[in-house]
């Protein structure tokens, strides 16, 4: 659930953007942070109060926009705050990008994998599947009687598929393939 509801930040910031109140006013009033509720206002000035409406769901970005958002903080010396309205992002994502692109650059930039990584690598997991036991030779036999089943009865459909095609597709009168 999310801290302050989007009826709640449309009321403070048409407040604020109206000049009705002021920061320190609204900040005393609702006890919400004055950085906080210019944060909003900035957001509101630059989307309109819409953009204060709350998502619930997680957004991805490429790796090109998360780069646009690093640059144009550089060449504009905005600060988080105003950088993160104009994209109608929020200021910690906004920060944690530039962080990223201060510690590794653009590979920084870049969607790390999720989850758990595995304890396992390939070769100790094909180890573990091989059997243990040495086959006989009756069961070694039987193995591959059961793969070239399994093979002849591939070929059969092949066959099959074929022969349809064939009868779909005659050939002309000539015995020539047509052109």
């Amino acid at each position: 659930m999310t801290k302050y509801s989007t009826a709640l930040k449309m009321e403070i910031c048409s407040k604020y953007l109206s000049h009705q109140n002021s920061l320190a006013k609204l900040e005393r009033e609702y006890g919400i942070d004055h950085t906080e509720i210019r944060a909003w206002a900035e957001r509101a000035r630059k989307h309109g109060l819409a953009a204060l409406k709350v998502t619930h769901t997680r957004q991805t970005y490429l790796p090109e926009f998360k780069l646009n958002v690093v640059r144009f903080y550089h060449e504009h010396h905005m600060g988080v705050l105003r950088v993160a309205a104009v994209f109608n992002l929020s200021r910690s994502v906004v920060r944690q990008w530039l962080a990223a692109y201060q510690a590794a650059g653009y590979s920084g930039l870049l969607p790390k994998s999720k989850g758990r990584p595995p304890t396992m690598t390939k070769k100790k997991r094909q180890k573990k599947l091989k059997p243990t036991k040495k086959l006989t030779e009756v069961e070694q036999l039987r193995r591959q009687v059961a793969e070239l089943e399994a093979q002849k009865a591939d070929l059969e459909l092949d066959n099959l598929i074929l022969k349809k095609v064939a009868a779909r597709y005659p050939r002309s009168p000539t015995g020539k393939k047509p052109e």
